[in-house]
């Protein structure tokens, strides 16, 4: 189980050896450019990293508009819109402003995604994790590797476009609903407990799934649902248990769960209560720091509520303060 800080590609600095957990990102086409040709850099990065005993993995192959072009093509035709251009690249177009309503907004963020929802999509999803696991299931310092098979613009698959009307329909056009999207959420943790025996999968969740919906009967074509999530959240982890890592991808300095929440009532309080593995990756420095906040007080509230992990890029430049919050996260789990 993974345990403690998380650095994100780098070893520990000088005075924070005691951090052993480390996160490779990397998008797919960094690990198959083209079909069946698993010789992308992002493999010499994971295996520049496993070469170090003390340090232990998590892996992170990020879909989406980091699909190959051979992916992109699959599942349906070229769709382009917002002066975004697929018909070279494949795929659809989507544009993101921001994560939804109550939320600060985002730079604009563009680019094609692949049909993720259909067959031939996750099929070669399927064939990923194969190779990932054919190469590294029997190193026990890969602990987990995340689930990226329905993302769109981050490893985040409830995250979809926000607000963003013409985006939520377009993909809704091509065929993305919470049906289709619930199946691919579903399909995509079979295709990783398949594939692995004993590497846990990591799935990341959110405030509430942006379920994309008829634009013309929901504003904006999206439906924003905590509870929708959380009842698939439940039954995932019905099912696979301590193989399935949840966590969140976005603890600001001051986030959790209320006193007066219900049990399973939020997003952070459903956490709060969800049995281990479980973790955090905090918000960016600079939204951090904009919010008059250090990268240490999320991790403080992030082994509050019990998590067993934390990633970031850095931990501050007082290693006995980050020592000291490593082993709380550790003892946690």
């Amino acid at each position: 189980m993974g345990k403690g800080l998380y650095l994100k590609e780098v070893l520990p600095p000088a005075g924070m050896e005691f951090i052993d957990h480390v996160v490779i990102t990397g998008d797919w086409t960094e690990f198959e450019p083209r079909d069946q040709d698993f010789t992308g850099p992002g493999w010499t990065r994971l295996a520049a990293m496993l070469d170090h005993p003390e340090m232990k993995v998590r892996l992170r192959i990020q879909a989406g508009r980091g699909a190959p072009p051979f992916v992109k093509g699959l599942g349906g035709p070229p769709v382009s819109g917002d002066g975004v251009d697929c018909s070279e690249e494949g795929g659809v177009a989507i544009e993101r402003s921001d994560t939804g309503a109550g939320e600060i907004p985002q730079p604009v963020s563009q680019g094609c995604v692949p049909y993720f929802w259909t067959d031939p999509v996750l099929g070669q999803y399927e064939q990923l994790m194969n190779e990932v696991s054919r190469r590294y299931e029997s190193n026990p310092r890969l602990l987990d590797v995340v689930d990226s098979a329905c993302m769109i613009f981050f490893a985040e698959p409830f995250i979809r476009a926000g607000r963003s009307g013409s985006t939520n329909e377009r993909l809704f056009n091509a065929g993305l609903n919470e049906q289709t999207d619930e199946a691919c959420l579903r399909r995509s943790v079979e295709i990783h407990d398949q594939a692995f025996a004993t590497t846990r999968v990591s799935l990341a969740t959110h405030t509430a799934w942006q379920i994309v919906s008829d634009p013309d009967e929901v504003r904006n074509g999206v439906t924003v649902s905590w509870e929708r999530q959380r009842e698939l959240l439940n039954d995932l982890r019905r099912i696979y248990g301590a193989k399935l890592v949840v966590q969140n991808n976005g603890l600001g300095g001051n986030e959790g769960c209320r006193r007066d929440d219900e049990p399973d009532g939020s997003h952070f309080c459903w956490l709060v209560n969800a049995e281990p593995p479980k973790g955090f990756q905090t918000e960016g420095d600079n939204r951090l720091t904009s919010r008059g906040f250090s990268v240490l007080d999320a991790v403080d509230q992030a082994v509050g509520m019990g998590a067993c992990f934390v990633e970031h890029n850095q931990f501050g430049d007082d290693p006995r303060r980050a020592e000291v919050y490593d082993r709380r996260l550790k003892d946690n789990c």
